[in-house]
This record gives C-alpha cells, sequence and structure tokens, in this order.
C-alpha cells in the first residue's frame, strides 16, 4: 500500500519572481522552495504560475530551485509550438492552453509539478483544453445577469488545466483551476455608509460569472461520467469562493461557489466530496483576507440573526479547495482518499514565514493537502 501527497498552492505572484528575482525578492523565492520542500507533495498543482514555461522548467531543475526533484506537466504540443516562437513563450502557448490576457493581465497560470519517479511512471500529461471544449460543447457560453433578458457571453480567463496520470493501470484526472477573480475596484460606501447601488450591482455580475465557469467544470465532469461510470477525478484549486455564505449569498444570490461544482446531492454517486469534509472546522482556512462587506453587514441595526460560525468569517476565508468524485471513497476503492486525509498545512506554512519579513510572506494563501493511498 502506497501513498501520494497531493497539494494544491496559490503562489502568489510567483511569476514575477521569476527567472530571477530582485535582490529584495530572494528571500521570498526562496521561502517558496522551502516550504515546497517541507509540505513534500507528491503532486502539486499551483496557481499564480507564470507565463513563461521555461522560467519554470529551470527554476524546477536549478539547484537554487527545486534541484529536479519535479518535472513540469505540460499537453504534448507544447514544445513543437514553443519552438515556432521561443522569444515569447507565453503568446506562443496562450492558445494551446487557452489562456486570455496579454503579459500584465494574463501571467497567472495554472502547472502541475510532479515528483520525477512519479512523472515517469505514471506517464503524467495535461489534457488539451479542446478536449475539454469537445465534451462540454461551449467554450464560449451565454450569462444572464439577475432579471436581464439581454444575453452576456463569458468564458474562463484561465482554462482549467486537467493533469491526467496512469496510476497502475488506473487513470485518474486532476482539475487545476483558478477562476476569475471577483476583485471590485468601486468604492462600496457612499457618504452615509451605505453601500452604493453601483458596487453591488458589480459585485453581483462578478459572482453571477463566477458561477458560470464553476458550473462549466460540473459539465466537464458530468460529460465524463457519460464516458465512464467511475471516473477518477480531483478538482483542485483557487476558486476565488467558499462554502458558506457571506453578505451577497445571503441578501442576493441564496447559493454558495462550490455548491455548483459539487453537483446534486440526489444524484450521489456524482456528488463530488471535499478533502477537508472532516478535517478541524476551526482550522478550515486558506486566506485571511479583511472581508469590509460582512463587517458592514453585521453592524447594521437591521442584520439577520446568524448561526454561530467556527471561525470568523470577517477575517478568514477558505477558498483553495480539493473536491474528489464517489469512486475514490469507500473500501474498495482505488485508489482511494481515507477519512482524516485532508489538511491546511498551517503549520509548516507558518513556520516558514514567522522567519521572512512581511513583504517577503511566501503567499496570502496557506496550501492544501489530501493524501491518496492505493
Amino acid at each position: 500500500m502506497a501513498t501520494l501527497k497531493l497539494t494544491t498552492w496559490n503562489i502568489e505572484h510567483l511569476g514575477r519572481l521569476l527567472p530571477i528575482p530582485s535582490d529584495n525578492r530572494k528571500p521570498k523565492l526562496q521561502g517558496i522552495v522551502d516550504e515546497i520542500t517541507a509540505i513534500d507533495p507528491d503532486i502539486l498543482c499551483l496557481q499564480e504560475g507564470p507565463g513563461n514555461l521555461p522560467d519554470l522548467l529551470a527554476w524546477a531543475s536549478s539547484p537554487g530551485g527545486l534541484q529536479g526533484r519535479y518535472r513540469v506537466a505540460t499537453i504534448p504540443a507544447t514544445e513543437a509550438i514553443l519552438q515556432q516562437e521561443p522569444a515569447n513563450p507565453r503568446r506562443a502557448l496562450q492558445k494551446l492552453y487557452a489562456m486570455q490576457g496579454n503579459v500584465a493581465t494574463g501571467n497567472q497560470w495554472i502547472w502541475f509539478l510532479v515528483r520525477e519517479g512519479l512523472f515517469q511512471a505514471s506517464r503524467a500529461t495535461l489534457l488539451d483544453p479542446r478536449v475539454w471544449r469537445d465534451l462540454t460543447r461551449q467554450p464560449r457560453w451565454p450569462v444572464h445577469d439577475w432579471g436581464d433578458l439581454a444575453v452576456q457571453q463569458h468564458s474562463h480567463w484561465r482554462h482549467p488545466q486537467t493533469l491526467l496520470l496512469n496510476l497502475e493501470g488506473v487513470e485518474v484526472e486532476f482539475i487545476g483551476v483558478h477562476l476569475k477573480s471577483k476583485v471590485n475596484r468601486m468604492s462600496p460606501f457612499d457618504q452615509q455608509g451605505e453601500l452604493t447601488e453601483e458596487f453591488v450591482s458589480e459585485a453581483l455580475r462578478a459572482r453571477i460569472r463566477l458561477a458560470t465557469e464553476a458550473y462549466d467544470v460540473r459539465r466537464y465532469i458530468e460529460q465524463r461520467f457519460d464516458q465512464h461510470p467511475q471516473p477518477r477525478i480531483f478538482v483542485l484549486g483557487d476558486l476565488n469562493d467558499g462554502p458558506g455564505r457571506g453578505h451577497f449569498e445571503r441578501q442576493f444570490l441564496f447559493f454558495d461557489l462550490v455548491s455548483n461544482m459539487q453537483g446534486d446531492v440526489f444524484f450521489a454517486r456524482h456528488f463530488l466530496n471535499h478533502a477537508l469534509f472532516d478535517f478541524d472546522d476551526r482550522l478550515r482556512w486558506s486566506t485571511g483576507f479583511r472581508d469590509r462587506i460582512e463587517e458592514w453587514s453585521r453592524r447594521r441595526s437591521d442584520a439577520e440573526a446568524l448561526p454561530s460560525e467556527p471561525i470568523d468569517s470577517t477575517r478568514f476565508q477558505l477558498i483553495d479547495h480539493i473536491l474528489f468524485t464517489q469512486s475514490l471513497v469507500g473500501e474498495r476503492a482505488c485508489p482511494r482518499i481515507k477519512a482524516g486525509a485532508g489538511l491546511v498545512e498551517h503549520t509548516i506554512h507558518q513556520r516558514i514565514n514567522a522567519l521572512l519579513t512581511r513583504a517577503n510572506q511566501t503567499s496570502d494563501h496557506v496550501p492544501v493537502s489530501v493524501h491518496i493511498t492505493w
């Protein structure tokens, strides 16, 4: 019986640190190396990776980087396309990997790093996004804002990247996601301290589009069930939202993002489990962002009574997730996720960052991991 460790980590602005960081940022990059080394994953899904693949490959193999312990999984046609435009790798690969944006706005890519021995044994590769789009039949999809009959089109800003591994004859899929941020740069409050209509409209617009991205992932999973009775699928990464309902979910949307991706519990075989389902609920968070809107909502004299919660959601959130299909649970499952297999890497993250200045913290996200047994 063997165990693999799967980790997802949004490494804040990793692309800006490669190929060679400025002198004042070298401690940050070294801290990232130290944190990955301490976590010791067999498979690492990283978000906010560089669009420049050669930079990532060089860092993964260099003595000052990951020292060749990991290989970067790629789409089979990658090397040939890179040779056509070696001076601009991000632009060369943008269409193949279905990533939007330019050098300023499109440099947060999703990559999988696989331990060297496992990479070879499992024939690790990435799925061409054209296969995904052929299954879902929607490279773009229609979106309606609340109550608006006008149709708008939306698509993934960062297309999910799917790692395919063959584990002793069993194919396992790992869908890496980094859904579009719902950052709202409008001023939220008017002079009376009330939310402005413009801010609310933009917040809802962003959340609706985020939900459709999650639903497109769900569409892909449903199509895989039409091809295989028990596909072994993981979904992991930064969803930019989590379970539970903040002000906008309680007052306007009435759903949370994760439920769009998990599926319908009444079709239990297709339902996705969460790796942190049985993890200590006081520790079930991966970011510590101040939520000014939630603070405002709870201070109001007419604020609704809310059930008690194990963590203060105005200060802590769970937006980094690992989910998996039912075929990976149960006594006869192989590979298998056992009870208590998931965790948030709080201890390692804190110990590494305690030695770094505030400006050089490794990331504003804490890595999330799960152990896979087979």
